[in-house]
């Protein structure tokens, strides 16, 4: 008997079993949901690797690097995100915030103007937040004389 005079019941078999099911699910999930983000890290890798050699194979462009810059979790697990409407599991947000191009051929207006066009089109991201620079050369530098 506890202090209030009710009789105390042993946990039955049922409600163990019950409550390790519960445990099991949820280390599941969190397992699962780990997973799932880092191989989406690695397509995404993959991807813009993909991409950059794609972009040398442009008429004009040269060797290119890519530097990515993301939105932070932090922002985007904000409060105004927590009360907005709809589910965040059902939108999918770009956490592409810009794209820093370094580019051979970059100099000449007409191969910036494309860049920007495909990188704008092919990652959904506005133009405003595409920087593209030209390469610096390296090499000889004898070639000039």
């Amino acid at each position: 008997m506890n202090e209030n005079g009710d009789v105390m019941q042993k946990p039955t078999k049922k409600s163990h079993t019950i409550l390790l099911g519960a445990i099991i699910i949820l280390v599941i999930i969190f397992m699962s949901s780990g997973i799932g983000g880092k191989e989406k890290k690695e397509d995404d890798v993959q991807q813009y690797a993909e991409l950059e050699q794609a972009l040398m194979k442009i008429d004009g462009i040269g060797k290119v690097t890519l530097y990515f810059h993301y939105e932070n979790e932090e922002t985007a697990n904000s409060l105004s995100n927590y009360f907005s409407t709809s589910s965040s599991s059902t939108k999918e947000k770009n956490p592409l915030r810009g794209l820093l191009v370094v580019a051979e051929g970059a100099g000449e207006y007409g191969v910036r103007s494309k860049l920007l066009k495909i990188l704008s089109a092919v990652l959904q991201l506005p133009e405003h937040r595409i920087v593209i620079q030209e390469m610096e050369k390296r090499g000889n530098s004898n070639e000039d004389e």
